[in-house]
């Protein structure tokens, strides 16, 4: 099992850079491993440039009063990179599913949006991550 602990930069909205998302902490080790995967799809693979540094929407409203409360419930949770069921596609995106936030559900990590571009094998992606995480 490769179980990482999500932590974030503040728990506090940071002003101008999180509207409905909270930024992972650039110092975690989930950080660090999911940059290197990152790297590695896109050294592979055409991919659309990234709109915001490694995040998670934790809500669907700009002005949500209980930003805060959300960012709590998953701050320090754990997340198993091994685990093959915690990957996958959202779209055109291809995600790490993280836990779930109260009133919105089922949360994620963006790895790589391809838009346009072929979208590659969600084998070959597991694969990739497999060999970052070992």
């Amino acid at each position: 099992m490769m179980t990482f602990t999500i932590e974030f930069e503040s728990l506090d909205r940071i002003e101008g850079k999180e509207g409905r998302s909270k930024l992972l902490a650039t110092q975690s080790e989930l950080y660090q491993v999911l940059t290197r995967l990152k790297q590695a799809v896109k050294t592979r693979y055409e991919v659309k440039p990234d709109r915001m540094d490694l995040h998670i929407e934790i809500t669907k409203q700009r002005n949500d009063p209980e930003f805060k409360k959300k960012a709590e419930e998953i701050h320090q949770a754990t997340v198993d990179l091994s685990n093959e069921s915690n990957w996958g596609f959202l779209g055109k995106a291809f995600v790490l599913w993280t836990p779930e936030v109260p009133s919105y559900g089922q949360t994620h990590i963006t790895i790589a949006f391809f838009g346009n571009y072929p979208k590659p094998a969600l084998d070959d992606l597991r694969t990739m991550v497999a060999s970052i995480i070992k």
